[in-house]
């Protein structure tokens, strides 16, 4: 009885050297006590506290099966202590594999963050609505840090300026586009006699549909879109305006419109 208590106290020690060793220490000790348990005292113990002890005695092989084949694939190099290597050369090489693998993993993101965020880089626009939405979300006490989130309003300031570049497209005159593209070859800005210069010519072009507008009622919907500026008496293209020539070239829209 003793040499088999010495045996059992020497397995437990061999198999407590490392974390597998230990894991399969628990899983004996566990299973070995269920069974016990259930072979002693199986004829006085009723239908209802027998029933739990045949599904654990069922169950847990399968359970243990499951958990041990997802740490061999997953955390195989944490099973090991470093007495299980042939050398300390083989345990380092395992824990420098282990660390270039995190690294090259933290590169590989860095590298995926930096390409989604490219995503509409270089347009003023889209900075702008990023900081919009953030302040949104600092007004609503909503937290958006992290890279994801960084990704995630970047992406979705770019949607919501492509949407905002189709609805102006699809209301915007053919005339006013190349009036835009006039201004935007003009850095010194144009002056309202030239303007209205052009607008006459649009007029009679489409006497009909133009009979009862103004060069003001003209020149409205660019202000108001934020595509042109008064100053100093003279009308310029603002950076809104560049960047909705830009994402009209770029879309591949004819700039050829009606009126």
């Amino acid at each position: 009885m003793i040499d088999h208590f010495k045996t059992i106290t020497q397995s437990a020690k061999e198999l407590s050297r490392n974390p597998l060793g230990i894991i399969a220490l628990f899983i004996v000790l566990v299973y070995g006590f269920a069974c016990l348990l259930f072979g002693f005292s199986a004829d006085s113990l009723d239908p209802s506290e027998r029933t739990p002890l045949i599904w654990f005695v069922v169950l847990f092989p399968v359970l243990v099966l499951i958990l041990f084949g997802w740490l061999v694939s997953k955390h195989h190099d944490k099973l090991y202590s470093p007495k299980d290597y042939r050398d300390d050369k083989s345990f380092l090489q395992t824990l420098r594999q282990g660390s270039l693998e995190k690294v090259k993993s933290a590169e590989e993101s860095e590298k995926n963050i930096k390409d989604l965020m490219k995503y509409g880089e270089g347009f003023q626009n889209i900075n702008e609505q990023e900081e919009r939405i953030k302040k949104d979300l600092e007004k609503r006490e909503l937290n958006y840090s992290g890279s994801t989130n960084e990704v995630l309003i970047r992406h979705l300031a770019a949607s919501q300026v492509l949407y905002w570049f189709e609805i102006t497209y699809n209301t915007i005159f053919g005339s006013q586009i190349e009036l835009l593209k006039q201004l935007n070859v003009t850095h010194s800005g144009v002056t309202y006699e030239v303007a209205s210069n052009f607008y006459d010519a649009v007029k009679n072009q489409y006497p009909d549909q133009l009979s009862t507008w103004s060069l003001e009622k003209y020149l409205q919907y660019l202000l108001d879109e934020r595509l042109i500026e008064k100053r100093e008496n003279k009308l310029f293209i603002t950076q809104t305006g560049i960047e909705f020539l830009t994402l009209l070239t770029k879309s591949g829209h004819p700039e050829l419109k009606p009126l």
